[in-house]
């Protein structure tokens, strides 16, 4: 075992994705309120979602390690830079960590968060070698029950299902931002299976998939207003606005390869980390948007 192959199964770099989505559902949730704002409850929620992502990733790699042999896919298990046994340790590892940050979660949060282990266990072991569709949105699930544990965090447990929560309001801020998570995930799962399949990406599907989820996801971020009922004033979404302009700086590949003729894998697979690192840019957004608005 050596570092490096320890750094490579947990992908270390991207967990922070994973806190920055918990984080930002947990803050939106609460604004105005911030005088219950607690510290411990935000460590305790970046410690279940750095649990549940570390174990999602080292899951990954043990469930793959027979294909990955046979297809001579470079991942650490692989080439030997970490051992089977040791992987098993760092997977218990990552669960005793989700599991011990949970315990003092009560009610819809950690129901929840009982929910994306689940949830990351169904496509690891099952979703992910199905067909496409599925897998794109079992992972998406998996991102956005994981922003769900830090809004439930936030207000507790609903009392009832309100489909007004889909209307463009300020007390439901955080349904916006969930759904965009949701979207952008199914992108970035679509690209991260086609090059672990090695497939080449046309544009007869995946642009499509990807105006659709544009239209669907990212307009929640760059083009919705929020209504003030008690003045019919509109609040422009300036910091959504800044994010989705930085798009294309930090989503080159993923934009690029959905606008030409086929590409190949290692012509686009370094776009899926970029993509998710600009998921940090969009709950900053919406932070700042919610601040905004008050």
């Amino acid at each position: 075992m050596s570092l490096r192959g320890v750094w490579r199964i947990l992908r270390l770099p991207l967990f922070v994705t994973a806190v920055a989505d918990v984080t930002a559902g947990y803050i939106i949730a609460l604004v105005p309120h911030w005088d219950q704002f607690a510290w411990s409850k935000a460590a305790l929620l970046a410690g279940v979602s750095t649990g549940l992502y570390l174990f999602g990733m080292v899951q990954n790699d043990l469930v793959d390690v027979r294909r990955d042999r046979l297809l001579k896919v470079p991942r650490p298990l692989v080439t030997g830079e970490i051992g089977i046994g040791a992987a098993i340790v760092l997977l218990v590892l990552a669960a005793l960590l989700a599991g011990v940050c949970a315990a003092p979660l009560r009610g819809g949060a950690l129901v929840l968060t009982i929910l994306t282990f689940g949830a990351i266990n169904l496509y690891n072991l099952g979703a992910k070698r199905g067909p496409f569709h599925i897998a794109m949105i079992s992972m998406g699930v998996c991102r956005l029950l994981n922003f769900g544990i830090g809004v439930l965090a936030a207000i507790g447990t609903p009392k009832e299902l309100d489909w007004n929560l889909l209307l463009p309001s300020a007390s439901t801020f955080w349904v916006r931002q969930g759904l965009a998570i949701f979207f952008l995930t199914m992108i970035v799962t679509g690209y991260s299976i086609a090059a672990r399949s090695n497939y080449k990406v046309t544009t007869r599907v995946w642009q499509a998939a990807f105006v659709a989820s544009a239209v669907a996801g990212f307009a929640l971020i760059a083009l919705s207003t929020i209504l003030d009922s008690d003045t019919t004033d509109f609040i422009a979404p300036v910091a959504r606005v800044l994010a989705a302009l930085l798009l294309p700086a930090l989503w080159p590949g993923g934009l690029w390869s959905v606008a030409g003729p086929e590409r190949k894998p290692e012509e686009y697979e370094a776009f899926i980390p970029r993509a998710l690192y600009w998921c940090i840019a969009m709950d900053v957004a919406f932070i700042l948007d919610r601040m905004l608005v008050g």
